[in-house]
């Protein structure tokens, strides 16, 4: 697969130079999500991440945001379920002089405690919503979740105390456990 790099946010970030078929893994009938840059990552990345916290990214894609919470000096873990996703995530990060993990995985194969888990824009299906339901309590006591507006949204933010911003076309979501 041929990739490019593109500089968001003083990163370098790869992707693909074409868009992907389908992805190696899931369900999903159309082109992998995880291909392109999408404006949840983008308004995600920009947030003031805290030097020292562990942060997991989950449906990392590209992982924009998980490469600036480790230029912040997070101590980061990015998963997403593509195996090519992660590699280029790792690649971007390598590039930047950075260094994370990253795992090619379910959030539902997640253990262990974070401070932070990030995500963006991860509620799509409704399947994500039952499913982060039940991960999202037990992985962190904060996330931050920036939503385009999604009909299902409410639905996982009903479980958290919650603090929204506008972030240009995207809504940064900072949930916190009740």
């Amino acid at each position: 697969m041929r990739v490019v790099e593109e500089r968001h946010l003083g990163l370098r970030v790869l992707r693909p130079a074409e868009e992907p078929p389908f992805d190696e893994v899931g369900d999903e009938l159309l082109p992998p999500h995880w291909a392109r840059l999408w404006p949840s990552a983008l308004a995600l990345a920009e947030s003031r991440f805290p030097a020292g916290a562990r942060v997991l990214e989950i449906g990392c894609g590209l992982g924009l945001p998980a490469l600036a919470a480790a230029r912040a000096g997070a101590d980061v873990t990015a998963v997403d379920l593509s195996p090519t996703a992660v590699d280029l995530v790792r690649r971007s990060a390598a590039r930047n002089g950075l260094t994370l993990r990253a795992e090619a995985r379910s959030w539902t194969d997640l253990q262990g405690e974070w401070d932070l888990v990030l995500a963006a824009d991860v509620l799509y299906g409704h399947r994500n919503v039952v499913e982060l339901r039940e991960v999202l309590p037990r992985l962190a006591p904060e996330v931050w979740l920036t939503d385009p507006g999604r009909p299902l949204t409410p639905e996982l933010l009903a479980d958290w105390d919650v603090t929204s911003a506008a972030r240009g076309e995207v809504t940064l979501h900072r949930l916190r456990r009740r």
